[in-house]
């Protein structure tokens, strides 16, 4: 794999890429502040409006309205259902685990994606990279810890998210030739919109000033670090920055002790470790593999 490309900014990439990880954890972490109080449609609704508005510099690039054209419209529905189950039940699982765990949980996406490349891509995965899969998933269930008195039944939904993100970075890869950015992130985006708007009247309650900053603070951390994330791996190959996405656990650890007064236990930490270790031979030796699917893995369209 060539380590230099036209454009090629290291520095610039990992930046960008650092960020990122700091931005979604610390939306996650208002996320998980704001659902105590407030409905998940109501989040999710002026997370939605905020996030469009941050993205719009993504329709500007591609020109303007014509970006929205679609060619299958079918994959746009699909990918709006998907990304809505995601959303609720993504912000359901954060009111009520600790956020180091439920972000560790969902780190098993790179390995959902490799595993289901396999199955429903049919690309080749090796063998290294299926004990990579093993050691990961062996992983996650030392986090969830099923059948044990310390289960917390909502990790499940943590693994649903994680298993619906690999499916929609999968459709990106399998649609990125037909469709545009543009299509791909905002008709999700108008679907969380739409459902939000007509559900949230239902039980909206009228926000304080700071619970306004912290929804419109999780709206722009989404569009932040989606842009940030997908701009990294322009600037910078897969196997220079893939690896610091997980930092977010670190971000997610600090945050949850400072915020909510959470820390992992060390049967948790474990399971991180082995979660990370997995997750970063796979990337390295996607990208030596082939480097065209090492980047579709390891970059960033993800739900805003």
């Amino acid at each position: 794999m060539t380590t230099s490309s036209a454009g090629e900014n290291r520095p610039l990439g990992i930046g960008l890429l650092l960020i990122a990880m700091f931005t979604m954890t610390a939306m996650d972490a208002a996320v998980k502040w704001a659902v105590g109080d407030y409905s998940l449609q109501q989040v999710n609704f002026i997370r939605s409006v905020a996030a469009m508005i941050v993205l719009s510099p993504v329709v500007w690039n591609e020109g303007g309205l014509k970006a929205f054209r679609v060619n299958k419209p079918s994959v746009h529905v699909w990918r709006t259902t998907l990304i809505l189950i995601i959303s609720y039940t993504w912000f359901f699982a954060l009111g009520r685990m600790k956020l180091a765990d439920i972000g560790a949980i969902v780190m098993i996406s790179p390995l959902l994606i490799t595993s289901l490349s396999a199955l429903l891509l049919k690309e080749h995965v090796g063998m290294r990279r299926w004990i990579a899969v093993g050691v990961g998933f062996v992983g996650m269930l030392i986090i969830v810890r099923p059948g044990t008195g310390v289960f917390n039944p909502v990790a499940l939904l943590a693994v649903t998210v994680a298993l619906g993100y690999a499916l929609f970075v999968l459709s990106n890869r399998a649609n990125r030739d037909s469709e545009t950015l543009t299509a791909l992130t905002y008709y999700p985006l108008f679907g969380i919109f739409i459902v939000s708007g007509l559900l949230s009247p239902l039980d909206w309650t009228a926000p304080t000033t700071g619970a306004w900053a912290a929804m419109i603070f999780v709206g722009v951390c989404a569009g932040i670090g989606h842009l940030c994330l997908t701009l990294a791996f322009r600037y910078a190959s897969p196997p220079v920055i893939a690896p610091l996405e997980y930092t977010g656990l670190i971000w997610a650890v600090l945050f949850g002790y400072v915020l909510f007064d959470e820390l992992p236990d060390g049967w948790t930490v474990v399971g991180m470790c082995l979660i990370a270790a997995a997750g970063v031979f796979v990337v390295y030796r996607e990208a030596s593999v082939s480097p065209e699917a090492a980047v579709d893995a390891a970059k960033a369209d993800f739900p805003a």
